[in-house]
């Protein structure tokens, strides 16, 4: 694992929130750079540190090694900037307290490399992209802030075994004895649902209805099921529920679903000894869907719930209250 230093004076906003770092492969003069050439040295699990403003703001995670990439919407900032980029993928959480790197410019002095560190012997930031920095410092600016590395990865709530998924997933996809159906099926059953399921697991991190959180025993169910959403939906951590496997087969059917404010409705298909049986709390009053679950939770009532007592129209949902907001 690797401390890294990243500059992000202009497109902070832009990389925190979208959860990446972009920079172009070549400088304004076609050159390769050592600090744009560093994007390809990153790691998952690589911790990476966000200076803008002045302050260390944020730690974030690598989830996985760069990607050839066209650089992003920045407006005019950039404007100078090839299109043709790296991009990798990130986790970030703000820092409580900002740390100021010159706040420990000693030890800096001491273990900093000679060339191409992030700031000179006077503590002034040097303005490139991306630094690598000894683990020692990576860790006292971490300290600084009241973190550890375990305490950052828990945070973003990395999960190594994401990566590990993705590379099984593309043996398969190279299997040469493979069918292209075998192919499809292995695939899907080994990155599909781990890969949602993590980003399900973001906004849901239990079972609406059995209250159970360990994420071995609970099944990432589609609100708006895979077959009717597009790729960027499919991988949606808003359009998934963490459910208990008995909850997700009632789910799955059509049989259970959810009012906007989190309270569970069974459909009067469902035998009534069901719920007793299967120890379902339908009275358990859950917290409040965000807004962007509600277009996906709509769908599955408007669609999938095999009930017509729910009520359909907007003017009904607003008179119940159930118009995310209200």
């Amino acid at each position: 694992m690797t401390y890294w230093w990243v500059n992000q004076n202009q497109t902070w906003r832009d990389e925190i929130f979208g959860e990446y770092l972009w920079s172009p492969k070549l400088d304004a003069k076609g050159r390769h750079t050592h600090f744009y050439d560093n994007m390809t040295r990153l790691r998952s699990g690589d911790i990476v540190l966000s200076h803008f403003n002045g302050a260390l703001r944020y730690a974030g995670v690598v989830e996985s090694p760069a990607i050839s990439d066209r650089k992003p919407d920045f407006g005019f900032r950039g404007s100078n900037w090839s299109d043709d980029g790296w991009t990798v993928r990130m986790r970030f959480i703000e820092l409580t307290s900002p740390v100021k790197p010159q706040d420990e410019l000693a030890l800096y002095l001491q273990v900093a490399p000679e060339r191409f560190g992030p700031m000179n012997s006077q503590g002034r930031v040097n303005q490139q992209y991306l630094f690598e920095v000894p683990a020692i410092l990576g860790t006292q600016y971490l300290g600084a802030a009241g973190l550890n590395e375990d305490a950052v990865k828990s945070a973003v709530r990395y999960d190594p075994t994401i990566e590990r998924l993705v590379q099984d997933a593309e043996e398969v996809l190279t299997d040469p004895e493979l069918t292209p159906t075998e192919k499809h099926v292995l695939a899907t059953a080994r990155v599909g649902q781990g890969m949602f399921k993590e980003q399900v697991r973001r906004f849901e991190p239990f079972c609406r209805i059995t209250g159970l959180s360990d994420s071995k025993y609970l099944i990432a169910s589609h609100m708006r099921p895979w077959r009717d959403s597009n790729n960027a939906e499919r991988l949606d951590g808003h359009n998934g529920l963490l459910l208990s496997p008995h909850v997700d087969h009632l789910f799955d059917r059509g049989l259970i679903t959810f009012k906007n404010s989190g309270q569970p409705v069974i459909s009067i298909q469902v035998n009534s000894t069901v719920p007793e049986l299967w120890n379902l709390d339908l009275n358990r009053q859950g917290k409040r869907f965000s807004l962007e679950q509600v277009p996906y939770l709509e769908y599955h009532r408007d669609v999938i719930f095999r009930d017509n007592q729910l009520p359909r129209t907007r003017s009904h949902l607003e008179s119940d209250g159930e118009v995310a907001g209200l």
